[in-house]
């Protein structure tokens, strides 16, 4: 690609898996942990994403990587990532931080939009009411921006997805399911949004549009892989499941897990550096 990219990506289940997610998908790679908790290994990256993932960040004229996740910001700094990014992207991009410090003013902006749905409060407590009823095990809220919460997905199915979206539809918020979580998210909140937002900031400095790829596995991406000029979707994930990506420039990957993530990051190697490596070095 000529010109500078803007790289934006999904984390868990796209580039990093638990030891649970690598049994269940399979594709499994050599890899080292990035991310413990408490004692416990939530999260491992295949050693072949680390390294390129590294090597890109060597060239940050060329490209810049957002880490782009629906986490919290504690929840994201957890990881340990090969390189330091300059922009990231949390709370399903309620918050961007730059060198780590939140952008005040992306913030300020999305304080506005989130003004035209209901408070967070008030959809905290429909949730609380569920887990008062038996039909949510725990509420959370994240971020003081959107809530969640931890369901038994044998009980907790589209019924309930629909009760609830039936709940919140008025209050300009919608509901996303994803096994053992439901996310009660206000309309206004998108990670498309905040992508856009530092895009733009990007072409400001470099007068020129970044070229977009972006690569998740969720419904929650779905406006970001629209919004990308070259797009990835994780064989196994839950957009997989529903057949093809509906987005013609967004590709399906050969395998799951771990090698999924090896093909994506090695198209991104390709797409920024391809033939032209050696040049830059």
């Amino acid at each position: 690609m000529s010109g500078p990219v803007l790289v934006t990506t999904d984390l868990d289940r796209t580039l990093i898996f638990s030891p649970r997610a690598t049994e269940v998908l399979g594709g499994g790679l050599p890899r080292s942990v990035v991310e413990v908790h408490e004692g416990r290994v939530v999260s491992e990256m295949a050693d072949v994403v680390r390294d390129r993932l590294a090597e890109l960040a060597r060239f940050p004229a060329a490209v810049t990587v957002v880490p782009t996740t629906t986490r919290t910001v504690r929840q994201l700094q957890r990881i340990e990532l090969p390189f330091t990014p300059r922009f990231s992207i949390a709370a399903s991009g309620g918050v961007v931080l730059e060198h780590g410090r939140v952008d005040e003013g992306w913030a300020r902006d999305t304080a506005a939009r989130l003004a035209r749905c209901a408070p967070v409060a008030e959809v905290r407590a429909v949730l609380d009411a569920l887990v008062d009823a038996g039909v949510v095990l725990r509420a959370h809220t994240a971020e003081d921006l959107f809530c969640y919460g931890i369901v038994d997905p044998a009980r907790f199915g589209p019924e309930e997805v629909e009760r609830l979206t039936a709940l919140l539809l008025p209050r300009s918020w919608r509901v996303a399911h994803q096994g053992t979580k439901v996310y009660a998210l206000p309309d206004a909140l998108h990670k498309a949004h905040a992508i856009a937002h530092v895009r733009d900031r990007l072409a400001a400095e470099a007068g020129d549009v970044p070229a977009l790829l972006a690569a998740g596995d969720t419904w929650l991406d779905a406006e970001m892989l629209a919004l990308a000029d070259r797009g990835w979707v994780p064989a196994g994930s839950e957009i997989s499941r529903s057949g093809p990506p509906p987005w013609p420039q967004v590709t399906l990957t050969g395998s799951p897990g771990h090698a999924a993530a090896a093909e994506i990051v090695g198209a991104w190697h390709e797409a920024v550096l391809g033939a032209g490596e050696q040049a830059r070095s």
